[in-house]
């Protein structure tokens, strides 16, 4: 129908519509255009957002690891801090029987006697 009419219609009239459906078709073009710019340097700014966050993920990342060693760390050093507290623990029973032995041991070498020692039977009386 809309083609029967621009048949119809005179030559000023056609060209004068295709001039306004010409103007119309370029404007479009240009919007389109021009929202297409905008959309390559949204683009570009939400790809270099991207690659600044995988940056930060890798530094996290990172830092994770390296938390995860220090926790090793402290996990072993509890342990010694606690083999070393157990071992002060039986260090501290034994220091006070320490001076109890030496006492001891000078007591019963007061007792013993200095030379050799003679046995209480004489060779001579024997059960024979």
């Amino acid at each position: 129908m809309l083609l029967r009419r621009m048949v119809r219609m005179d030559m000023p009239r056609r060209l004068k519509a295709y001039r306004v459906l010409s103007l119309a078709l370029c404007s479009l073009a240009l919007v389109g255009w021009g929202a297409f710019a905008d959309l390559r340097v949204e683009l570009a700014q939400l790809k270099a957002s991207q690659d600044q966050l995988l940056t930060e993920r890798k530094q996290q990342q990172e830092a994770v690891g390296d938390l995860t060693q220090l926790e090793a760390k402290l996990v072993s050093t509890r342990e010694e801090l606690a083999a070393l507290a157990h071992r002060r623990e039986a260090t501290a029973h034994v220091a006070p029987v320490q001076p109890d032995r030496t006492e001891l041991t000078k007591w019963l070498d007061g007792r013993r006697p200095k030379g050799p020692q003679k046995s209480t039977i004489p060779s001579g009386q024997t059960g024979d």
